[in-house]
């Protein structure tokens, strides 16, 4: 027989028992849904914590110490080693600074706001990826003579004067025991990321922050941000190996580095086997589907046993019964994936809805799913067909 025509007898075997049918496909539908839902959301969570991990700069790096290493008063990060990573990197570093961040409050007449404090340089826009919606950035001179300037969120701004046009208007800011006021050079967009939490940030510069935070020029961390186009492991690790040399501490592993990148790398690591782990329990209904299909195709060939023996005595050859009953076992399974892609789509819809991230089924999940779908019929499809036939076509006449 034609491939087409085993096809159209397979269409005419399930439109005839369409409810047995549907039952049986159930499992796949369920199961392929799942999955297909489950990869979806995976793949929308990863893309959407890599584009909000992102935000915050993929070329930005941080040099601290290692853990749970003895510093001595010699190997302390220091100004001068930013002074000489600097000087020697000079057309690949962008910025390097140190790692200030404080917390503080922001004394007002109506209520007092709590704020965040983050050190920052004049590169402060590109460093922190910043859209600047009102007044300036820091100038050089803003960092060189200690000024007491800062950017803050709009958000903040709004809050405090009901609008974003407030370059030039004085807040107080309580640190500790210390109470400063500040000139608002510049306001900034802040943008709410899809995991639920506003990554807001006031900004003042480096030496300001030194000195309102009582640092005494005391820091455990490098914030530097490279240039575009640079290798970001290879100059993290040469950087790692310059400070260590500055200390004359090379090979004590005293120093180490971490990247927005490879924080996303790893964060999208664990998502990814994470959501494989789930798609995988939910593939266990594929395999109870699978049982189902091997179930109802033996049913098929007892309530068809008639039909074989008349196929046989018309001259059928055994491979033309198993490959008939093979694609049928095939063609539920495909119509269950199928129907099963179709709910999985209205689900990812509905999850992205709720999630309020941007979802989609992939071509590789659709491709999974047929094959997936395939291999259930191929797979629990082979014992009913090769029990079709094998049957006796004389025995097969005689049975009612």
């Amino acid at each position: 027989m034609k491939i087409l025509e085993l096809f159209n007898i397979a269409i005419s075997s399930i439109r005839s028992n369409k409810m047995r049918s549907l039952l049986t496909m159930l499992g796949l539908i369920i199961g392929i849904s799942s999955v297909v839902t489950i990869l979806a959301i995976g793949d929308g969570s990863q893309a959407s914590i890599s584009s909000d991990l992102g935000s915050l700069g993929l070329n930005n790096i941080s040099v601290t110490y290692e853990r749970n290493v003895d510093i001595a008063p010699s190997e302390e990060l220091n100004q001068n080693d930013i002074t000489a990573i600097t000087e020697e990197f000079g057309d690949q570093v962008l910025s390097a600074i140190p790692n200030y961040q404080g917390n503080g409050t922001i004394i007002a007449d109506v209520t007092e706001t709590d704020i965040t404090l983050k050190s920052a340089d004049e590169h402060v826009e590109d460093v922190n990826t910043l859209n600047m919606i009102a007044g300036r950035t820091f100038a050089e001179t803003d960092v060189t003579e200690y000024r007491n300037v800062i950017i803050i969120d709009n958000e903040t701004a709004t809050a405090l004067y009901g609008t974003t046009q407030v370059a030039g208007e004085s807040i107080l800011i309580k640190t500790g025991k210390n109470t400063q006021k500040y000139t608002i050079v510049g306001v900034y967009e802040v943008e709410d990321s899809s995991l639920g939490f506003s990554m807001s940030s006031s900004y003042i510069p480096y030496t300001t922050a030194d000195k309102v935070l009582k640092k005494n020029g005391e820091f455990n961390t490098i914030s530097i941000t490279l240039n575009e186009n640079q290798d970001i492991e290879t100059v993290s690790q040469e950087i790692i190996d310059f400070i260590s040399k500055r200390h004359q501490n090379f090979g004590d592993f005293k120093y180490r580095y971490y990247s927005m990148a490879s924080q996303i790398e790893m964060v999208t690591d664990v998502l990814g086997q994470v959501t494989l782990l789930v798609s995988a329990i939910a593939g266990i209904s594929l395999v109870v589907g699978g049982i189902g299909v091997m179930n109802i195709m033996l049913v098929s060939v007892t309530e068809r046993t008639r039909e074989i023996g008349i196929r046989k005595a018309l001259g059928a050859k055994r491979p033309d019964i198993l490959v008939q009953f093979l694609i049928e076992a095939v063609t539920i399974c495909l119509i269950g994936g199928m129907i099963g892609v179709g709910l999985g789509s209205i689900f990812t819809q509905i999850a992205a809805n709720i999630m309020g991230m941007e979802m989609s089924i992939s071509m590789t999940s659709i491709l999974l799913a047929t094959t997936f779908s395939t291999a259930i019929g191929v797979g629990f499809g082979v014992y009913p067909a090769n029990k079709a036939s094998k049957l006796d076509p004389i025995e097969a006449l005689r049975y009612e």
